[in-house]
């Protein structure tokens, strides 16, 4: 004869979860929805000020400057009007910033999923950034001169020999 407790077939094994309603299941994913958007923005905001500082005027000149001396596109000069337009970029990261998370925040108050939005505000981001940065390389009858002119690469100089 086997000898099975008399709690069930399966002895003093746990048995299977208790079974969620519908609303409850809901409850749980809106909650970690929430808890992932804000570590999302949490990065979000680290990362909009690294974005902030690319932009930053002496930062486009410095990567442009750059971009001379390894296409050797001669000497570098920082062209007309690029602290200016460099602010633009500034102002929009944290503009865009603050607008996904009030977007995110509303939908979160109305009980909908909202975290997306962090990625939403991601791929903003990386769109503003690229646009004033071609723009800003734009700026530069050089870089253009060179594009036009199918991007050619430098002739590497040799080595010298001792």
């Amino acid at each position: 004869m086997s000898q099975q407790d008399p709690s069930g077939p399966r002895g003093n094994a746990p048995g299977p979860g208790p079974v969620l309603s519908p609303e409850e299941i809901r409850k749980i994913r809106l909650r970690s929805d929430r808890m992932i958007g804000i570590m999302l923005f949490i990065i979000g905001g680290f990362a909009t000020v690294v974005h902030m500082a690319t932009l930053l005027p002496d930062a486009l000149a410095q990567q442009a400057a750059l971009a001379f001396e390894a296409y050797g596109l001669g000497d570098y000069h920082r062209a007309a009007g690029l602290e200016d337009f460099a602010w633009v970029g500034i102002v929009l990261h944290p503009l865009n910033y603050g607008v996904w998370l009030y977007v995110a925040l509303k939908r979160w108050q109305k009980k909908k999923y909202g975290s997306w939005c962090a990625f939403a505000g991601a791929g903003v981001a990386l769109i503003i950034s690229m646009t004033v940065m071609v723009i800003a390389f734009a700026m530069h009858p050089e870089i253009l001169a060179w594009v036009e002119s199918g991007s050619p690469m430098p002739t590497p100089t040799p080595a010298p020999t001792p």
